[in-house]
């Protein structure tokens, strides 16, 4: 049986399940105490004896899944259990010289300014590092032969930005700016061979707010985004990149139940949430995408 809870915040629809699904409106409605126990209960059982987490839980862990857990519980205004450990999780890697990846160093630099511990030793470690991958095009990382794991050609450069922005490092800022800007489509996308893509679109408004400059074509992008959102959802990480990408250009995604149902629909039994509602395992990368979503609505 399908139960209804009201009150003056709107309409829950209770599923049998335990998933809520909204159904009225939207403003001033928050998920409760006990969603929150139960997604933050989902990420620490992925934390290990290593000291970082992994959606499996089978070590070793993740630097990519020990970033997202940290940065997941920080929606929550929580700190993760044991950061000692996480922080030699990492610092342990930079001591053996094995942590030398744009990804692996973001992923680090990311975790140790949320604990507030970036040394000024491992702010030379990471500034070496990065610069070194810098390409001919004024990006960074590969220009080819992208992992397919990768979701965009722009992901390594804005991991790079971000990096030596954190850790207070000069570089040339407008190369990289005519290189993200080298991407623009003609229908206000961003992606390669004149091909936008969500991910990519994503990545390069999050550079031009990084490097504090307007998007050159920002209502043309706008309009963009606001096609795909009339698209039927089959992702979340989609709704993710539509979201992000519009409030990093100071827009607002118009939130319509549909797009809060898709995702709690994703969350599975155990607090986690899965890329689709009808398929997949929960990650803990879904689950940051669903928290972030979920924000951005006012929910949490």
């Amino acid at each position: 049986m399908i139960a209804s809870i009201e009150n003056n915040r709107g309409l829950f629809i209770l599923r049998p399940d335990g998933i809520k699904l909204v159904s009225g409106m939207l403003k001033d409605t928050k998920l409760g105490s006990s969603f929150k126990k139960k997604v933050i209960e989902y990420i620490e059982r992925c934390h290990l004896e290593d000291g970082g987490y992994f959606f499996a839980r089978i070590p070793p862990s993740s630097g990519t899944d020990t970033r997202i857990a940290v940065k997941s519980l920080a929606i929550f205004g929580s700190m993760p259990g044991n950061p000692d450990s996480i922080m030699n999780f990492f610092l342990n890697q930079v001591k053996d010289e094995t942590l030398n990846d744009i990804n692996g160093i973001f992923n680090a630099i990311e975790v140790i300014a949320e604990l507030g511990r970036i040394s000024p030793g491992l702010r030379n470690y990471a500034r070496d590092r990065i610069m070194f991958r810098q390409n001919e095009a004024g990006g960074f990382g590969n220009l080819e032969d992208i992992d397919v794991e990768v979701a965009s050609e722009l992901q390594q450069t804005y991991q790079a930005v971000k990096v030596l922005k954190v850790i207070g490092a000069p570089f040339d800022e407008s190369k990289v700016n005519r290189f993200i800007s080298s991407l623009l489509n003609h229908d206000g996308g961003y992606g390669r061979n004149g091909h936008s893509t969500l991910a990519s679109t994503f990545y390069a408004t999050a550079i031009y707010k990084l490097l504090g400059v307007n998007c050159p074509a920002t209502s043309s992008t706008v309009s963009y985004l606001k096609k795909k959102k009339n698209y039927r959802m089959q992702f979340i990480e989609d709704l993710f990149w539509m979201v992000k990408s519009l409030v990093n250009l100071g827009e607002r995604f118009h939130f319509r139940n549909e797009h809060i149902n898709f995702v709690l629909k994703c969350q599975r039994d155990n607090g986690g949430f899965s890329r689709a509602p009808v398929m997949g395992i929960p990650t803990l990368e879904y689950t940051y995408y669903a928290l972030n979503i979920l924000n951005e609505a006012g929910l949490l």
